[in-house]
């Protein structure tokens, strides 16, 4: 029996504030898509309700967006629990900064309620 395709990504909100190389940018992508992956991996979770999500996702591609957002934006959506990235300050910013925000993977249209205002980081 065939599920419906559902629309699930994972969000990434990078801090447009920190004017981070493209390097740097990846590599702190790369630690929030570690990071949650590991942690929605687990059934300690914070978002265990968003396990099947995960499950799911990780089955049909993994689709990833990553958009840009300010300082201001980054600290509401980490007061609101979702992952969150601090630099350990070795490189370009400085020690505790906050790089990037992970949602855990979900429906657009739920993610959107979230992140729908902010753009895509191009470059």
């Amino acid at each position: 029996m065939e599920m419906d395709k559902r629309d699930l990504v994972q969000y990434f909100v990078v801090n447009q504030d920190l004017k981070m190389s493209t390097g740097k940018t990846a590599a702190q992508v790369a630690h929030a898509a570690t990071l949650s992956t590991i942690n929605l991996m687990s059934s300690q979770s914070p978002f265990h309700e968003k396990h099947d999500d995960f499950v799911e996702w990780v089955q049909s591609g993994m689709k990833k967006i990553i958009l840009k957002g300010k300082q201001t934006e980054l600290e509401k959506l980490e007061k609101r629990g979702f992952f969150s990235i601090r630099d350990s300050g070795l490189t370009e910013v400085k020690s505790g900064s906050l790089t990037v925000i992970a949602l855990p993977p979900m429906v657009k249209s739920e993610a959107k309620e979230i992140v729908g205002h902010l753009t895509l980081l191009k470059n």
